[in-house]
């Protein structure tokens, strides 16, 4: 397994011959205190693009129009974000949380995350290759975590509406995971967050080896 940091929660994951982008956002904003680290036109071949929720920090419309215009990928989310998406029907696939399926050799479950903002936000274990990954989206930590069967995790630390680096630490005691990259982080003032402390903390209470990416920076697992 191949990770990307992109920023923000935006990750580019190999997995077996698979290519994943989950929540990527390319925009800029007045209040991003961290740039972008990626533009859409560097994404040649994409599988499947997952959106967590609807909001314009995970589901940057126009950017993923343009990429799956040139990849074909198809986009996985719940139907409040692929709404806001400008790309063919065929190509978008409306999740709930709940269902899992195989696609094209890979297989997705939809779990469920808690973010009292969102409309409908979820996360996503996908499973490719004999490695399974967790995209959390945006979540507090709560008690159905435990039911979540994933190796690697990428897991909101900042706070407001999501985890803090608290609430994280507490939410892989549930998970079990082997390894964590933290996200979610930094981009904004609302969401700071020490996360060098929370790597700490991990290391400390956990089995769970954390690995802090910076934007652009990747990791192979």
């Amino acid at each position: 397994m191949e990770l990307t940091f992109l920023g923000h929660s935006g990750f580019f994951a190999k997995l077996g011959s698979k290519k994943f982008l989950f929540d990527p956002w390319f925009g800029s904003d007045n209040q991003r205190l961290i740039p972008a680290t990626a533009t859409p036109s560097q994404f040649r071949q994409v599988d499947a693009i997952f959106v967590s929720h609807e909001h314009f920090d995970h589901c940057d419309g126009k950017a993923l129009a343009d990429i799956v215009g040139r990849t074909l990928a198809h986009v996985i989310g719940p139907a409040e974000a692929l709404d806001l998406i400008p790309v063919a029907e065929r190509l978008k696939m409306r999740v709930k949380v709940g269902e899992r399926f195989t696609v094209n050799g890979y297989e997705v479950t939809v779990v469920q995350a808690q973010h009292p903002k969102s409309a409908y936000p979820v996360g996503f274990v996908v499973r490719c290759g004999g490695q399974k990954l967790y995209h959390a989206g945006d979540t507090y930590d709560f008690y159905g975590l435990t039911g979540i069967d994933a190796d690697v995790g990428l897991l909101p630390i900042g706070g407001t509406y999501t985890m803090d680096l608290f609430a994280a630490i507490t939410a892989l005691k549930r998970l079990r995971l082997k390894h964590v990259i933290p996200m979610h982080y930094g981009t904004f003032k609302q969401i700071e967050a020490d996360v060098g402390d929370f790597a700490k903390r991990v290391k400390t209470s956990s089995r769970t080896q954390c690995h802090v990416l910076q934007p652009g920076q990747s990791i192979e697992l």
